[in-house]
């Protein structure tokens, strides 16, 4: 195949970025050569935007690598401040490269972009798109009426309906493992090479899109941009995967466990014993899932423990069944909540972490108790990830909360646009209201079970005992910390375990 010109890509806060990665493998298949930015590493405590220094190494990597086309991945609206400094930057110093912008966040506000100057913008699933685009650049001709693109003509926009999105996920191929041409962007300085091949994980999707319509979520929107009779939800073969972990064993020197990062880890019938066997035989390193209350099954989970399973993360979001069903879209019973963290422990997993989402506008202190009543029947051990919600744009929730006068459409812009400092902070920030701080922390205490031994006397009257729910909130922080390191050297040594044989 005769060799085309390069295409750059970039990936925003994120060394992983699989659509990126991707991306790479689909337009190298079509004959291009690419260069691959990583512009800057995520941090979720300390975020922190871009600067000049970092901007002018990104533009001059584009004049060194001299691309036809320049693609910008938008996942997220967190880091947005970003995204808007470097597309200007870009579009400033070379006005003649066409630039496309993809990613969930693309693919829900085209218009965006559009509107800002940006040339194309392509929604959902990018592989097949991406190299049209880039050969209609190429060749001179037009991608007006292409599915999936948005564009500007005359002065108005013109958004295509997504379409040519393949069921059969395994013919995206996998993604690239080691980008061929890589630059790592941070701190004002730029490494050269993938930074993400001295990960001690690797993340790894098994599948797309996700069977739930929870309203905080992107998916059910993203969902909707389907057309009817399209599959939304498709699973890659166990061959696809295996033979990416393959890959990634031979290149990844210091990995030490896989993270299957699927919104619910694949349950087709067959497809679980399939990978069971192949897992265990070629890759047999210790992994993680992701799942739901309805979505556990006992059977499976010990299948899974056998081939490496050590930690399922689920989320559960409020103990609150109103909150679940009337806010989050969530319906699932505390009967399935409470018999899917019996699952889990019976099946053996080591290592269970619960995602909750508290002290939110739509949350009452009933709501919180609930919330707290509802932990202390869960199985233990298990990890809580308690933070608070974030309102995304273009999910349900932000519509709810318009509607229901919590917030007016200017003052939900500011939150959902605001810096990413504020924005993570939001997400991070704890009530300081008494008793629904002294609920939220009785709940923190609930994970250890010599801290709820002494947290139970509290719950008739928590006001009256601030200090002593403080003191013991203090010492479960360090505990955490302490169980943290020892599941990650619990991990190391299965690692190890896993090696030997």
């Amino acid at each position: 195949m005769e060799k085309k010109p390069v295409v750059l890509l970039v990936a925003f806060y994120n060394i992983k970025a699989l659509g990126v990665r991707y991306l790479e493998t689909a337009l190298r298949r079509s004959g291009y050569d690419v260069a691959t930015v990583f512009f800057k590493d995520f941090n979720s405590l300390h975020p922190k935007p871009t600067n000049e220094t970092e901007l002018k190494l990104l533009n001059d990597t584009i004049e060194h690598e001299q691309p036809i086309l320049i693609g910008f991945s938008v996942m997220s609206s967190m880091y947005l401040d970003t995204v808007n400094s470097v597309l200007n930057s870009v579009r400033d110093r070379f006005p003649n490269i066409p630039t496309v912008c993809g990613g969930a966040f693309a693919s829900m506000f085209p218009e965006r972009f559009l509107d800002m100057g940006i040339d194309y913008v392509i929604r959902t699933d990018g592989e097949i798109a991406m190299c049209r685009l880039a050969d209609s650049i190429l060749n001179g001709t037009d991608i007006e009426n292409f599915p999936c693109f948005c564009l500007k003509r005359n002065g108005e926009n013109i958004i295509n309906p997504v379409g040519d999105i393949l069921e059969d996920i395994d013919g995206y191929g996998q993604p690239a493992i080691e980008c061929g041409r890589s630059y790592f962007i941070e701190h004002s300085a730029i490494v050269s090479g993938d930074p993400y091949l001295s990960a001690l994980s690797y993340e790894v999707i098994a599948s797309r899109g996700c069977p739930f319509t929870c309203s905080y979520c992107c998916c059910n929107n993203l969902r909707r941009l389907f057309p009817k009779g399209t599959k939304y939800v498709r699973t890659r073969s166990v061959k696809s995967v295996i033979n990416e972990l393959v890959e990634v064993k031979k290149k990844f020197k210091k990995l030490v466990f896989v993270h299957f990062y699927d919104e619910i880890f694949p349950n087709t019938p067959g497809w679980i014993d399939e990978f069971v066997k192949e897992y265990k035989q070629k890759i047999n390193l210790p992994f993680t899932i992701w799942s739901h209350p309805k979505m556990v099954n006992e059977d499976d989970l010990r299948k899974l423990v056998k081939a490496g399973l050590v930690e399922v993360i689920m989320g559960i979001q409020s103990g609150s069944a109103r909150v679940r069903r009337d806010i989050f879209h969530r319906y699932e019973t505390q009967e399935d909540i409470i018999n899917a963290t019996r699952a889990i422990k019976n099946a053996g997993v080591f290592w269970a972490s619960y995602d909750f989402m508290l002290q939110h506008p739509f949350e009452t202190i009933d709501d919180l108790k609930e919330t707290y009543y509802l932990i202390k029947e869960l199985r233990r051990p298990f990890e809580l990830q308690l933070h608070g919600l974030n309102f995304l744009p273009g999910t349900d929730i932000v519509e709810m909360a318009i509607n229901d006068g919590i917030v007016t459409r200017e003052h939900m812009d500011e939150i959902m646009y605001a810096p990413m400092a504020e924005q993570f902070n939001a997400y991070w920030k704890q009530e300081n209201e008494p008793l629904s701080c002294a609920w939220y922390r009785m709940i923190y205490c609930l994970q250890f079970d010599s801290l709820k031994k002494k947290i139970v006397r509290f719950e008739d009257d928590p006001l009256a005992y601030e200090a002593e729910i403080n003191a013991l909130y203090i010492k479960a922080k360090k505990m955490f910390k302490l169980r943290y390191y020892r599941k990650k050297a619990t991990i190391v040594a299965n690692r190890i375990k896993c090696a030997a044989f």
